[in-house]
Formats: structure tokens, C-alpha cells, sequence
């Protein structure tokens, strides 16, 4: 798929744009998260989301892998260093979230940002977790990650 023209992409905050990245460029991706001192590596399988700014620099990105369940494991949203403090992170998961029906996205998030996808719509230690996200939760609490699964259902 060909570039999209940036002036297509719907703005997030000021000169900020939303862009669902096709495969083909997640090379970007990748080196986007390398930057920030991530080792990210995007699978063609995965939906990709990112911020851009006015020049189509990647300031943010989020991944959502999907499950057998049919639902989604949000992974590795980031925003660049430089970039925090602004908002992006909430207009980048405010557009991504409304992309998602009828699919529930399902994370597993760091202690200091429970705050942040609660405030999103993300319900703490969901009761209606799928099996496959939940074995991959405790897999990962069992090497002693202190995330917390968080999950997000539209209504």
C-alpha cells in the first residue's frame, strides 16, 4: 500500500497524526522502538499503530498482537523520550481502542501506569480474561514481572 498522505491522517493533538502502518513498513517500527532502547521486532501477523509528526516521524507506537481468543494483547505502546508529558500516549490509545470492535485488548501493565489504562476504560484483573492471555500472564508473573492485566471490553 502506498503511502498515505498525511494530511488524510486524522490529527491527535496539534500537528500530530494517527496511522495504522501496514506491514510493509514495519521495518520503521522497529527502528523507532530501537531508538527509544527497545528490542521490538513487528510481526506481520500484529496490527501497529503510531503517532507521527508533521515531517511522518514516529513519536509513539503501539502493537496489538492477536490471540486465539479473538481478542487483542496490546504490547510495548511507547512514546519517545523527548515526546512524554503531552498527551500522545491517551491519543494514540483513544484512536486504537475505537478501532477495535467488537474485539476486547487485553495488557500487561507496569504498576506506575495502572492509572493511565484505567483511565482509558481498562478494568484491573478482568474476570472475563481468555485463557490464552491469562496463561501468558502468569507465564510471565511466574519469571517475576510485577505487571498488572488490565482489560479492555467496548460497550
Amino acid at each position: 500500500m502506498p503511502d498515505t498522505d498525511p494530511s488524510s491522517l486524522p490529527p491527535i493533538h496539534g500537528s500530530f497524526l494517527f496511522e495504522v502502518v501496514e506491514p510493509a513498513r514495519f521495518a520503521l517500527v522497529d527502528r523507532f522502538y530501537r531508538a527509544q532502547g527497545y528490542k521490538v521486532k513487528c510481526a506481520i501477523h500484529e496490527r501497529v499503530y503510531v503517532i507521527a509528526d508533521s515531517d511522518r516521524s514516529f513519536v509513539a507506537a503501539a502493537r496489538l498482537v492477536p490471540q486465539s481468543s479473538g481478542h487483542y494483547w496490546l504490547r510495548n505502546l511507547l512514546v519517545a523520550s523527548d515526546k512524554r508529558g503531552r498527551g500522545i500516549a491517551t491519543g494514540l490509545m483513544q484512536k486504537l481502542l475505537g478501532e477495535l470492535a467488537p474485539h476486547g485488548c487485553y495488557c500487561f501493565a507496569l504498576p506506575h501506569l495502572k492509572d493511565f489504562y484505567t483511565a482509558l476504560g481498562f478494568a484491573q484483573n478482568p474476570s472475563h480474561c481468555p485463557e490464552d492471555i491469562l496463561r501468558t500472564y502468569n507465564t510471565y508473573r511466574a519469571r517475576g514481572r510485577d505487571w498488572i492485566l488490565m482489560g479492555y471490553i467496548q460497550s
